[in-house]
């Protein structure tokens, strides 16, 4: 039996995961209030995701990686 936080694929957020991209989206839509659009946010941070999950071998620290990634392509977009 598959533990209901293990995603069947491998690119697909675990529900821990799932919360943890959900809240990074929240925290960046705050900080990029009005300058950029909360769906294009959510876009950016899961084609991050989607990018670091590719290429990592160890999946604890996903959200919190694209998250980092997509604040960084964030500030070079308003920037």
């Amino acid at each position: 039996m598959k533990s209901p936080v293990t995603s069947p694929n491998p690119h697909d957020p675990s529900l821990d995961q799932a919360v943890a991209l959900h809240a990074a989206a929240t925290r960046l839509a705050a900080e990029f209030d009005g300058l950029v659009d909360d769906a294009a946010i959510e876009q950016f941070l899961r084609s991050a995701y989607d990018h670091v999950a590719a290429h990592a071998t160890i999946d604890n620290f996903l959200p919190l990686l694209a998250e980092r990634y997509t604040r960084e392509w964030l500030y070079a977009l308003v920037g």
